[in-house]
Parts: C-alpha cells; sequence; structure tokens
C-alpha cells in the first residue's frame, strides 16, 4: 500500500477539502499528474 499523506485544497476564501489519500491526480492542459507522498510541493 501506498503511504498516506494530508492534501488539501484551499480556495481563496476557504479551505475545501482536508483528508489523508495515497494518491492525487490533477487534470491539465497537457494531461494528467498523479501526486503521491514526498512529491515537491505544487501551487498553480
Amino acid at each position: 500500500m501506498a503511504e498516506a499523506f494530508k492534501f488539501e485544497l484551499v480556495s481563496p476564501e476557504r479551505l475545501l477539502v482536508s483528508e489523508q489519500v495515497e494518491s492525487v491526480v490533477i487534470p491539465g492542459a497537457e494531461g494528467e499528474m498523479t501526486v503521491m507522498a514526498q512529491h515537491a510541493p505544487v501551487m498553480t
């Protein structure tokens, strides 16, 4: 099983999601990106 980490999705107004996850799939214009534990921080 993959290592879990705390995922937080934040808008300028408030915290939308805060939960333990094993991975997060982020859709983008050029494809998807999967983020797992120990991944470099990402902000877009």
